[in-house]
């Protein structure tokens, strides 16, 4: 019986790899500079047989309402088909910081289409979510300035935590942090993403996890505007 299991999870394991892998969006963030009406991503389907039906929408990083909409918000996906999906800001300008970025998270679900000889069947469908951070971006910061923000990072150590502190005015995302070569992980918090929780706000800090007997440099990459690693950096502690 516990094969048996292992098996059924084995197999849904693999269901749900495939349709994670099958959706495709064109990018890892969204840069949402304020003087635009509206951004756009990409979305595509690689498979040749499966259709998908993919919901979208914005929320706040902690999960509420957002002032933004994503147009069409239900899109039904042909197989190898792609599209454009439209992101627009519907709220106040004036309620937002003018001085630094805000940070909002884009939703994406698909669900595979239910092939019409399985109508009346009892059978499983997975749906699988993909969030991308969102980034909105006053008018007053230039996407140059966004470019060298990960390097003015400031490191400071105080027993076995690390802290970030960020004087820009953008949000960090880092994608390597290391002390004396052993990777550094965020503090756990079950209700913070790990995907946030490696990314340090504007004019804010975030405390990180020093593994026992991990001594010597920080170093840390970061995520550019267009998704890519930046180089490492280096400081002493």
């Amino acid at each position: 019986m516990k094969l048996y299991a292992r098996i059924c999870f084995a197999i849904i394991g693999l269901i749900a790899i495939n349709a994670q892998a099958s959706i495709v969006l064109g990018g890892t963030r969204i840069i949402y500079p304020e003087n635009k009406k509206e951004v756009q991503i990409s979305i595509k389907n690689k498979e040749d047989a499966n259709k998908y039906l993919i919901q979208s929408w914005v929320t706040k990083t902690d999960n509420t309402k957002a002032p933004f909409i994503i147009t069409p918000p239900i899109y039904k996906m042909d197989a190898n088909g792609q599209a454009l999906l439209h992101i627009v800001f519907i709220g106040d300008k004036g309620s937002l910081p003018q001085d630094r970025e805000s940070m909002f998270v884009a939703n994406f679900k698909s669900v595979s289409a239910m092939p019409d000889e399985l109508k009346d069947k009892n059978t499983l469908q997975f749906a699988m979510k993909t969030q991308l951070k969102l980034f909105w971006r006053p008018v007053g910061l230039k996407e140059s300035a966004a470019a060298g923000a990960w390097e003015k990072l400031r490191f400071s150590r105080q027993g076995s935590q690390l802290t970030a502190k960020n004087p820009t005015p953008f949000h960090i995302s880092l994608l390597e942090l290391s002390v004396g070569g052993k990777q550094v992980k965020p503090l756990a918090d079950s209700s913070v993403p790990e995907s946030l929780s490696m990314t340090v706000p504007p004019f804010g800090e975030q405390i990180f996890s020093i593994p026992a007997a991990a001594v010597g440099d920080v170093s840390w990459a970061a995520v550019n505007d267009y998704g890519a690693a930046t180089v490492k950096k280096r400081q002493q502690l």
